[in-house]
């Protein structure tokens, strides 16, 4: 007996149903990441950052 998942979008791509983030922890994570890329560029230069 095989089971099969109903979820189209790659694993990790969204949110599970029911699973919230926190309004407060989204945005501390946000600025996180903005201020990880712009350390990478003043630091490494524009080589530094590969997307």
């Amino acid at each position: 007996m095989s089971t099969r998942n109903p979820i189209t979008a790659p694993a990790g791509a969204t949110a599970l149903p029911g699973r919230h983030r926190n309004p407060l922890a989204t945005a501390i994570r946000n600025v996180g990441i903005a201020l990880d890329t712009a350390a990478r560029v003043i630091f490494l230069g524009r080589d530094g950052v590969r997307y």
